[in-house]
């Protein structure tokens, strides 16, 4: 979460987001409803989660020396 919030143009949400990921209860939910005032963030913000998750998988396999073949 805290890549994505790096990457936030709107400095004020940017700010906002930061000040959330600094700690406290219920992190995950206070950083979606904050997002959830830009939808257009928001979006984006889910589009970037899918990357790093198909990231993450691909370097797994990579790492476990299995070829992905996508078609």
């Amino acid at each position: 979460m805290v890549d994505f919030a790096e990457t936030v143009e709107d400095k004020k949400l940017q700010s906002t987001l930061m000040h959330i990921l600094s700690g406290g209860k219920r992190i995950f939910r206070r950083f979606k409803d904050a997002l959830s005032s830009d939808s257009e963030q928001l979006e984006r913000y889910y589009q970037f989660v899918e990357e790093q998750n198909r990231k993450r998988v691909s370097d797994w396999f990579e790492s476990i020396e299995v070829k992905l073949i996508l078609e």
